[in-house]
């Protein structure tokens, strides 16, 4: 019997560090969750008949805001490092929390609201920490369990940020998410290890002792460092933002999974933007009744990517799972637009149940499709894709319920928001039905495929050193075919691992 070798262990210890990430998106979202069932009653008092324009203007800055910060923090936090980055986002996200701590004008808020998109790429950093950390085909897993953490803190937050300003004010509330905020950026500085080269680090390990690693690890820097133009990496940074949009270039499978992305999210915008005020107007919901609607939003996120993504992704499949939540997330829009009583609106929640398997599925297929230091810059183009919905779709939908909110159908917007899910589900089809990590070529385009010349060099050291390794256990230089085994021989086999 073969003993277990040491990279085994050392493997199974780095992949299980990207739990450590998991803290930082509860904190984060729990104190944004804890105000979220007063803002409706609050917005409404302060701004009337307006509130659904005023809205829709303040998710609008957001999102262009959004669209120039994700690729950019992408971008730089695989030159800096994801924690720096992290520290940042979760440092502004918390500006509209703490307008709410200093003054009662909505206005501020407003203003905080729209600026805290310059900073609204903590989603994005926390799946390019996962992916320094975890294997291609465990990812989805991964970034389930990282979902179902943020559904956690929206089950927990309405529900106690109601219950807290019921019984000691508003006042309260919003001190209690600003004290989790400090808890966050003391949990991040202090605790959390930065991700960025670890997995490379153990390749250094297992890779022909401490002075084969040195040489190797200066090599690769050299070779991030050329990614980015050579010389010093941060001064040859692109701060341009529109540059990794040419990340889609060339790249059937993320120009494919970016018009989904664009077609979804701007639906997704209809429920998100306005369903809080809406119930609130259409059913006089109240603080304790949206937080209580937000929480079973919550458990029904939690569970989803608990539980439902970490079996359909390996049994089904990203394609298939994409599919069903884009369905699902249709049914739900369907439902809430026909809704004439309380109990339609919870049962749409069910909705969610199947659309949190979308988010998941994308980040997923886009993982596995690019070099790993290019993560953090294609997952934030992605995701910038995302926030340019965000900066015209809730200003659309705002518009369309202003327009139908008195008439015989007030939910009309959710059934537009169905048809351009539909859409996006007939675009997915697109997608091709399966995807090798190892023989992904044809997918990786200009991010797997023309690498910088300075990489080259790094590469080959990787797959050269490791072939021996591999030759000295197996006694014929192969190895039996299977997850992390290369296929191709050389630079190629070794691609997906660095």
């Amino acid at each position: 019997m073969e003993p277990p070798r040491h990279g085994d262990s050392s493997s199974s210890r780095l992949e299980s560090r990207y739990l450590l990430v998991l803290p930082v998106l509860f904190y984060e979202f729990l104190a944004l969750a804890l105000i979220r069932g007063l803002l409706p009653t609050l917005m409404l008092d302060f701004w009337g008949k307006w509130t659904y324009t005023v809205i829709g203007v303040i998710d609008t800055g957001k999102g262009l805001l959004a669209f120039v910060a994700c690729p950019m923090f992408g971008r730089l936090s695989d030159v800096i490092g994801r924690k720096k980055c992290l520290f940042v986002t979760v440092l502004g996200t918390a500006s509209p929390v703490i307008a709410l701590c200093i003054s009662n004008n909505l206005w501020i808020f407003a203003g905080a609201a729209a600026f805290s998109g310059c900073f609204a790429a903590t989603f994005p950093l926390v799946f390019s920490y996962i992916g320094d950390l975890v294997p291609p085909r465990r990812r989805a897993p991964a970034y389930g369990l990282a979902l179902a953490t943020f559904g956690l803190s929206f089950s927990l937050g309405p529900a106690m940020g109601a219950y807290i300003a019921l019984h000691h004010g508003n006042e309260a509330v919003f001190l209690c998410s600003v004290l989790l905020i400090g808890i966050d950026l003391v949990f991040i500085a202090v605790y959390l290890p930065e991700s960025l080269g670890a997995g490379e680090e153990l390749e250094f390990e297992g890779a022909g002792g401490e002075e084969a690693g040195g040489g190797l690890r200066k090599e690769l820097q050299r070779s991030r460092t050329a990614s980015y133009g050579g010389g010093d990496a941060l001064g040859a940074f692109q701060w341009n933002p529109l540059a990794s949009l040419k990340a889609f270039s060339g790249n059937p499978l993320l120009k494919t999974t970016a018009k989904i992305t664009l077609l979804y999210y701007t639906s997704v915008w209809a429920v998100v933007s306005t369903l809080m005020v809406y119930v609130a107007r259409q059913f006089q919901f109240g603080p304790v009744k949206i937080g209580q609607l937000l929480s079973a939003f919550g458990v029904c996120t939690m569970f989803a990517e608990g539980v439902l993504v970490r079996w359909m992704v390996p049994k089904l499949g990203e394609k298939l799972t994409l599919q069903i939540g884009l369905l699902g997330f249709a049914a739900q829009c369907v439902l809430l637009g026909l809704a004439h009583s309380e109990w339609m609106v919870f049962a749409s929640m069910g909705g969610s149940l199947l659309s949190n398997l979308v988010y998941p599925s994308i980040s997923s297929l886009i993982s596995r499709s690019v070099a790993t230091s290019k993560q953090g810059e294609v997952l934030g183009a992605i995701n910038g894709v995302r926030a340019l919905t965000e900066g015209f779709g809730p200003l659309l939908f705002s518009c369309l319920f202003w327009y139908t909110e008195d008439t015989f159908l007030p939910g009309c917007p959710y059934l537009i928001a169905a048809v351009v899910c539909l859409a996006a589900l007939l675009l997915s089809y697109e997608i091709p039905d399966a995807i090798d990590d190892e023989d992904s070529g044809l997918l990786l385009g200009t991010f797997g495929k023309d690498l910088p010349e300075g990489g080259e060099g790094a590469e080959e050291m990787v797959a050269l050193l490791a072939s021996d390794g591999d030759s000295s256990d197996d006694g014929g230089g192969g190895r039996e075919e299977g997850e992390g085994a290369p296929r191709g021989g050389g630079a190629a086999s070794k691609r997906q691992e660095l």
